[in-house]
């Protein structure tokens, strides 16, 4: 017997050689998790967890020990025994950021082992801007992104563009909209991009009567993405990122990922705020005093008295009839209010390890700083939904938004009277609130005002516009590892638009009609995508491949009808109740095919490889042109991992060098260009309408391409309490999709084609992460981005003989600015005087033309030198405090660009101008003379504001947010049987540090709405 012991004792190690053990791997949620290295502690047997954070591993030796490693969670050693064979592992988390997961293109990973260049705004960063667009939340906080505001009113649009202009505009300095970023919401391609939503609302010049259309103002339909919704956004920029989305990424692609439902009991999220806006930083114009004393000194100088004979051309009546002591600042009464911002929002959510849910509402309103009961109100709702079969084989997700927004404002946003009307212009309202039109038996219209200025507050505009994003992704899993999975997604964005001008706003002595403008603009896009994903591991490999289609449709219908000839201004709401309409629409189909396949593969932690391909099919070229061909390559090595460094370099936690180079391409060039279109005309001729041309045709434009490369080095140092990244990208755009200016004679005034041009964007971003301090009670925290751009055009053969030879110029950025050298003021003229071609001193340069002879000299660029922000986050115990600050350095167009007549003349001025200007023979003046009327000082001013004088630096740094919050103690608040209570301040562009010579250096606008300065104040509670 003794000797059958001894011998089964010799055979144990070969009983327990080739067991089997299995389990799963979850972390503290009971979230399985996938991807997880199972080792055999000193041998070389490995395996790895899969999608459903199961395994199986062969164990041997008397005293087997498993290692479980993820890259987000501890480390975990557990000794097994033979007995044991289904176990189940918790992993406690590795809070990191290297191991937070970002959203991609189909998919998540990690920037530890992601080769693209993905940078993230999570949730918590969004709750800290009092803002009711997400893209407010993205100024300054990602590096190679620009985030732009058009405007301070409520609902306005912004500007995005990463990492430069890629695409020739039709004239330097304009963003083309060729150059916007892919938006897609849940995984939809958002129905409108970042196109504004409003078709009626231009910008009247004053003094004029011109209108033109306003370009980068307008409404933004993002605003109807409510911002407490969002989980977070990616900004993918490189080629790695981009190039499986195709054509579609050419100029990056942002992510916007909304919340979803969380495991555990049902849980309840209310949260209220309610603050003020006013206006930001602006210009202060002349008073009274200083008003009336240059109009006076610019007669003395004219040699002409100012009389009060209506349209005598020194007809002046702000000399002669206004009250020499009245003093209104015309800017402060419109646009110096106080608007008030109200937003709360409610969500429902929780769930079983099966399905978890979320269901949130949502109300905003956010009124205007200009007098009237003007606003923009939003309501939103979402739901969202995750199932997992008991088999953990069927997955299903569903999400939904929707909001309604509603915009009402004045017919005249851009207010530009404000700045501009005399300071001592009467009252522009009589004792019953009536609009006056004389003063003192004088008509008003042969003033500068020839409307009464408050008239645009008698007009009528609002915008009534339905959003709606929804996304249903179904999932499969065939065998271990192979799963299938479909995604439909619709979004839509509708709109209904009224515009009205009212006989009340009109002047009576000029016979006026009321008129109004009625549209309606409906964008829909749907997209289904199949898709076949296996993940498998071998050896120490974790890889995986993806194969999908993509089937994309995208419609445009708008109306437009326009109303005139109302008898009462009760009827303006009603189309049928003017006798004179006119109606025009517009219908626009897109569809759009690709197939696209990735494979990426992860070996021992340490080496990384991302292969993408795409082929596209767009509607949008002729035969033989429709299909491109895009794709990338990205490779990582993470030699922190290798033992020569581990062990010599203990201070350095992670380091990895990563490399990409991809070509993604654009059809951003509108619909039906390739063949020619026939409109019927807006009037009859003999009761029968006609046809009119709508574009020259060519079927022979195609693709165009951008070439991405990008090295990229990531270091983390102390257990990666530091982590800079810093990355060097360089985009080549060519064959580029151009509409080509043509001469007007030839009945059209461009037509689509592909230019030869080359862009080249290139640069050097920056970001830091540092974990200062980390005491029990006092934690700091700090990130740091910044970006050094540069923008080039590279070639363009027959440059000098295009319609861009004026514009452009080679080895320049395409936002280079040509114009002429100023030479200051002439002592004895007293105008401005300029350089000409040779650098002689002129009064009269040559404007640049087609033929070359010319005085303009290359005045640089407005392109950012460098931008980024820098946050820092305090926390004290139950107190947080955040601040966030961001910069730019970067020359812009001053005041004085913005200028409509010689100083002087009957508009008043900036009160920065003071002093300034030249008064007699000798002087030695920053600016020219002053001048009574229309003459050779306008001439002077005119050939000014197209010279180097009216450029100056616009660099800024802003206090973009500071937040402060107490949380309640939870010992405290769980007797009211609450689960989390925070009390929070957050206040947004708070000031601003800058020698601008304008109003504000981000907008670069005199004569509009600066961005607001928000404080507000609210409560957080969860139940």
């Amino acid at each position: 017997m003794i000797k059958f012991y001894i011998l089964l004792l010799l055979m144990l190690p070969v009983y327990t050689f080739g067991q089997v053990i299995s389990g799963t791997v979850s972390d503290t949620h009971d979230k399985l998790l996938s991807g997880v290295t199972v080792t055999l502690k000193g041998t070389p047997q490995v395996t790895f967890t899969n999608d459903n954070g199961q395994f199986k591993i062969k164990i041997s030796g008397s005293n087997p020990t498993l290692v479980f490693t993820a890259t987000n969670t501890d480390t975990l050693e557990l000794k097994v025994g033979t007995e044991k064979k289904e176990l189940k592992i918790i992993l406690n988390p590795r809070l990191t950021s290297l191991d937070e997961v970002h959203v991609i293109a189909y998919g998540t990973n990690t920037q530890r082992n992601s080769v693209g260049s993905i940078s993230k705004i999570s949730s918590s960063d969004i709750q800290q801007q009092p803002v009711t667009n997400p893209l407010a939340a993205l100024e300054g906080r990602v590096p190679g992104l620009v985030v732009t505001s058009t405007s301070g009113i409520p609902g306005s649009s912004f500007t995005v563009q990463v990492r430069g202009q890629n695409t020739l505009s039709t004239a330097a300095g304009q963003l083309s909209p060729k150059d916007q970023p892919l938006f897609i919401v849940d995984g939809v391609p958002f129905a409108t991009q970042n196109g504004n939503i409003n078709q009626f609302q231009s910008i009247a010049s004053p003094g004029t009567g011109n209108v033109y259309s306003n370009p980068y103002g307008g409404i933004s339909p993002f605003n109807g993405l409510n911002p407490n919704d969002i989980e977070s956004i990616e900004v993918l920029k490189d080629a790695d990122a981009t190039a499986i989305y195709g054509s579609r990424g050419g100029n990056g692609v942002i992510l916007i990922t909304t919340k979803k439902g969380k495991m555990g009991r049902t849980a309840l999220d209310l949260t209220f705020d309610n603050g003020v806006s006013v206006l930001g930083r602006s210009m202060s114009m002349m008073n009274t005093q200083q008003y009336l004393q240059m109009r006076k000194e610019a007669y003395a100088i004219d040699g002409a008295i100012p009389n009060d004979i209506l349209y005598d051309p020194n007809y002046a009546p702000d000399l002669t009839v206004f009250d020499q002591n009245r003093y209104t600042d015309w800017k402060n009464y419109f646009i110096g209010n106080t608007a008030q911002h109200l937003n709360t929002s409610a969500s429902i959510s929780g769930g079983n390890a099966n399905t978890q849910f979320r269901i949130a509402s949502g109300f905003n309103r956010d009124s205007y700083v200009y007098p009237g009961d003007y606003g923009d109100n939003r309501f939103s709702f979402s739901t969202n939904l995750h199932h997992l079969s008991d088999n953990k084989k069927l997955t299903l997700d569903f999400t939904s938004s929707y909001s309604y927004d509603k915009n009402r404002s004045s017919g005249n946003p851009s207010l530009l009277t404000a700045f501009t009307l005399e300071p001592n212009y009467p009252d522009p309202m009589d004792a019953f609130g009536k609009l006056i039109w004389t003063y003192k038996d004088v008509p008003l219209d042969g003033s500068f005002a020839a409307d009464n200025p408050y008239a645009p507050f008698r007009q009528v505009y609002q915008i009534n516009n339905n959003t709606l994003n929804s996304n249903l992704l179904i999932g499969y899993e065939i065998v271990r590892g192979l799963t299938i999975r479909s995604s439909f997604g619709y979004s839509n964005a509708r709109n209904n638009e009224f515009s009205g001008l009212p006989l009340s706003a009109q002047n009576p002595g000029f016979n006026p009609q009321a008129a109004a403008s009625f549209g309606s603009n409906d964008f829909t896009t749907w997209i289904i995508e199949p898709q076949l994903e296996y993940k498998n591991n071998f050896k120490k490999a974790i890889y995986s491949f993806l194969l999908g289609s993509t089937f994309q449709e995208n419609q445009n219908k708008s109306t437009d009808i326009e109303a005139s000839g109302y008898i009462n201004d009760d009827l303006i709401e009603s189309v049928s109740g003017s006798p004179v309409q006119t109606a025009s629409d517009i219908s626009l189909q897109y569809k759009y095919t690709a197939v696209f396949a990735r494979f990426n593969v992860r070996w021992d932690n340490k080496y990384l490889l991302d292969i993408n391909g795409r082929r596209d099919g767009s509607s949008r070229f002729g035969p033989g042109k429709q299909f491109g061909n895009f794709g990338s390559a990205g490779a990582g090595w993470v030699f922190s991992e290798e033992n020569f460094l581990r062990n010599k370099l203990p201070m350095l936690s992670f380091g990895k060098l990563r490399a990409s180079y991809g070509i993604t391409g654009s059809d951003a060039i509108g619909d039906y260009n390739f063949i020619s279109r026939f409109a019927p005309s807006l009037y009859n001729y003999s009761g029968t309408l006609g046809y009119l041309p709508q574009n020259l045709a060519n079927s022979q434009f195609g693709w165009a391409t951008t070439k991405k490369l990008e090295f990229g080095l990531e270091l983390g140092f102390l257990q990666d309490r530091f982590l800079i990244t810093t990355a060097w990208y360089r985009n080549r755009t060519g064959n580029q999709l151009i509409s080509y200016t043509l001469p007007t004679q030839t009945g059209f005034s461009s037509v689509v084609e592909n230019s030869p041009a080359q862009v080249q964007n290139t640069g050097w971003e920056f970001s830091i992460q540092a974990k200062l301090l980390n005491s029990k009670n006092f934690k700091w925290n700090t990130a740091f981005n910044g970006t050094i751009p540069s923008n080039k055009l590279l070639a363009f053969p027959g440059l000098s003989n295009s319609s861009y030879s004026t514009i452009y110029i080679i080895g320049k950025s395409v936002n280079e600015i040509t114009g002429f050298k100023t030479a200051g003021v002439n002592s004895q003229t007293g105008l401005f005087q300029f350089y000409d071609v040779t650098g002689k001193i002129t009064q009269n340069p040559v404007a640049r033309n087609g033929s070359g002879f010319n005085d303009y000299y290359d005045l640089g660029n407005l392109d950012p030198k460098f931008y980024g922000g820098m946050q820092n986050n305090f926390t004290y115990k139950n107190f947080q405090l955040s601040v966030f600050l961001a910069f730019t350095k970067q020359m812009g167009y001053n005041y004085l660009k913005s200028l409509y007549a010689s100083p002087g003349e009957e508009f008043n001025q900036p009160a920065d101008l003071l002093g300034k200007y030249w008064k007699v023979p000798g002087d030695n003046a920053t600016f020219q003379r002053l001048s009574s009327q229309y003459g050779d000082a306008d001439v002077a001013l005119a050939n000014y504001q197209k010279s180097n004088g009216v450029i100056s630096d616009a660099s800024y740094i802003r206090v973009k947010t500071v937040s402060l919050s107490y949380s309640f103690p939870t010992a405290l608040i769980k007797k009211i049987g609450v689960k989390a209570l925070r009390a929070y301040v957050n206040a947004q562009n708070l000031f601003t540090i800058t020698d601008y010579k304008g109003g504000d250096p981000e907008t670069q606008n005199l004569y509009g709405v600066s961005p607001l300065k928000t404080i507000t104040g609210g409560l957080q509670l969860n139940l």
